[in-house]
Order: C-alpha cells, then sequence, then structure tokens
C-alpha cells in the first residue's frame, strides 16, 4: 500500500482540469484571461496611465467584458444556448475582481462591480444599434454571499453533460473525471438539502435543471467508480495508521495507588493496625466514661463545659447540632450527625 495520502481536489485543480480537457466554462474562462487589445476602450476604462477606479487591472477586466460583447457575445442571437453564458461572464467578471481585492485594498470588489457596471451599461446604450441581437447586461451575482459555490453549481451544469459522455464511454482518465464530479457532489448536496427544505434564498433557481444530473448517479456510471472506491478506502486507512503514528504513546497506568497502602505488604498492616487501635481505644473511652467510676468522675468534672459547647454549636447549622451525650469524640470545631431516640 502506498504510503502517498492523496488530498480532495479543490476549486483550482478543477480550474486546470476544465481547461486542459477542453470543457465548455474552461475554455471560456481561459479564454477570457487571454484576452488583449485593450486600448480600443480606452474611452470606457481608462488609460494604462489612468485607468479606471484607479487600478490597471480592473481596466483590463472592463476591457475584457466590452470586446467579449462586441466581438463574440454579439455575433449570436444564443436562443438555442443549453445555458446562461451572460451569467457565466458576470461570475468570470466578479470572481477576477474577488481576486484583485483579495488583499484587502480600500476598494473593494463590490466598488468595482458598481462602476463598471455604470460602463457596461453605458457601451450597451452607445452600441444599441451595433448589437442588435441579444444584450448581456450586468448581474450581481454577488448579492448572495456563496455566490462562488453558485458559481461552481452552474459551471457544473454546463459542463457535465459532455464528461459524462466521455467519461462513460472512454476509460482514459476516468479517475480524473472521478475527482471533478466528487468535488462537485460536495456543492450540489448542500444546495440540494436547501431545495429540499424550501430555503428559497439558498436554493439557486436553475437547480431543478441540475437535477438531472445528480453527481452521486454520474459516479455510479463511471467505468472507474468500484475501483475508485476500494482506493478511497486504502487510503482512508492509510490515513488513520499515519494519524494514530503521529500521536504520543499514553503511559502505563499504575497497578496500584501509590498513596493508599497496600494491605499484602507491612506497611500496609502496619497502618491498618494502627486505624484499628484508634478505633477500639476511642470505644474502649465511651465505655469507660459512661459505665465506670472513672466515667462517672469525668462527667462530673467536665459536664458543665461539654453542655456549654453544644449550646455553642446550636445556630444556623440546627439539623446537624444534636449529638448524644453517650459518645461525642469530636471538639465543638467540628459539625457531626447524631442520632436521638424518640
Amino acid at each position: 500500500m502506498s504510503s502517498i495520502i492523496e488530498r480532495e481536489w479543490d476549486e483550482n485543480d478543477v480550474r486546470n482540469f476544465s481547461i486542459a480537457h477542453g470543457l465548455y466554462t474552461g475554455k471560456f474562462y481561459d479564454d477570457l484571461d487571454k484576452s488583449t487589445s485593450f486600448s480600443s476602450y480606452n474611452k470606457y476604462c481608462g488609460s494604462a496611465n489612468e485607468p479606471m477606479h484607479g487600478n490597471s487591472l480592473v481596466r483590463i477586466v472592463c476591457a475584457t467584458i466590452l470586446k467579449y460583447l462586441e466581438t463574440k457575445y454579439s455575433a449570436s442571437n444564443h436562443t438555442d444556448d443549453a445555458y446562461d453564458v451572460c451569467k457565466l461572464l458576470n461570475y468570470w467578471v466578479f470572481s477576477r475582481l474577488s481576486e484583485i481585492y483579495v488583499s484587502g485594498d480600500t476598494s473593494t470588489a463590490k466598488d468595482a462591480f458598481n462602476t463598471l457596471e455604470r460602463i457596461w451599461n453605458r457601451f450597451i446604450q452607445d452600441k444599441k444599434h451595433e448589437l442588435h441581437i441579444k444584450i448581456c447586461q450586468p448581474d450581481r451575482v454577488f448579492i448572495y454571499d456563496d455566490w462562488k459555490q453558485r458559481k461552481e453549481l452552474y459551471d457544473y451544469y454546463v459542463d457535465i453533460d459532455p464528461i459524462f459522455k466521455i467519461a462513460k464511454f472512454i476509460p482514459k482518465d476516468c479517475d480524473q473525471y472521478y475527482k471533478y464530479v466528487k468535488y462537485k457532489k460536495k456543492i450540489y448536496d448542500q444546495y440540494d438539502e436547501y431545495c429540499k427544505k424550501h430555503i428559497y434564498l439558498k436554493c439557486p433557481f436553475f437547480f431543478e435543471k441540475c437535477k438531472n444530473y445528480n453527481p452521486q448517479d454520474i459516479l455510479l456510471e463511471l467505468p472507474c467508480y468500484s475501483e475508485m472506491v476500494k482506493k478511497e478506502l486504502a487510503q482512508q486507512q492509510a490515513s488513520q495508521a499515519q494519524l494514530a503514528n503521529l500521536l504520543p504513546e499514553a503511559p502505563p497506568l499504575p497497578l496500584s495507588n501509590p498513596e493508599i497502602p497496600d494491605p499484602n505488604t507491612s506497611t500496609g498492616t502496619k497502618a491498618g493496625n494502627a486505624f484499628l487501635g484508634v478505633v477500639v481505644t476511642s470505644m474502649t473511652s465511651g465505655a469507660l466514661y459512661k459505665f465506670t467510676p472513672l466515667g462517672s468522675m469525668l462527667r462530673n468534672r467536665f459536664g458543665r463545659n461539654n453542655n456549654n459547647m453544644r449550646n455553642l454549636n446550636i445556630g444556623d447549622n440546627g439539623l446537624f447540632d444534636y449529638a448524644s451525650e453517650s459518645f461525642n469524640p469530636y471538639t465543638g470545631e467540628e459539625h457531626y450527625i447524631g442520632y436521638h431516640p424518640a
């Protein structure tokens, strides 16, 4: 068994996979990232020396949007699209802005989007006669705190059909398709729970379309499913073994409490005998005090003090004040429970 523990995929792995395997979203986002010829849109986005929003990277995002709208989006009527390309564009825009301002700059990604939104709408207005087909408008995808997970889910909806067709009949790279779907499954299951509970603010309107591609059903159809499940189980066991090796070994428990003498040893025997002697002595003293002339002499000598001490004990602890006169070996500083015959 290999000692190397494979980690689960993250969004970067999914993005690289999408590009490498020519998935639609991978190619779409990659083309936008590689866009050039920004100076054609200086009128709207500012120049390299004086970029809009005071940020050259925001200027690049702005010019990329306008170039895509003018050269690609308007070239089709989009009536036959199985998915909303405009939504993908908006997701790309806010993803890039959130990366630009991730360092905690004074400007935020939302502020930058608001600026871009005004320029975007002005560009559409200026080009409305040229862009006479369908118009892609800005979409405030960021109004949802979970916009990034929604993007991941929508990307899955766009890409899963070709993935399923390829992976089901072409075993090559099946393990990578499995990891891709497994990553998306966590996101899908989360929204499936929201939608089942009718938490509408957490249930994307496009989720109904995703239900036709439940990741669990897709995984079961993959030719490498059984093999990957066995591999995951082996990885889990290896991970648990490594974790167990990292934990410190617990010290052995002592066979006996060192503070309690063993009765089988000489020390334990002596301690037991000493305790027994105290008990016998106390009982003998009580008997002498009660039934012998010496006891009478002691009662006559100390009886008044004993009564006075009992009187001092009466108070807030009245429930435990009374002690039989026959035997009370304790001083007034102790509280005790006595028995008083009816």
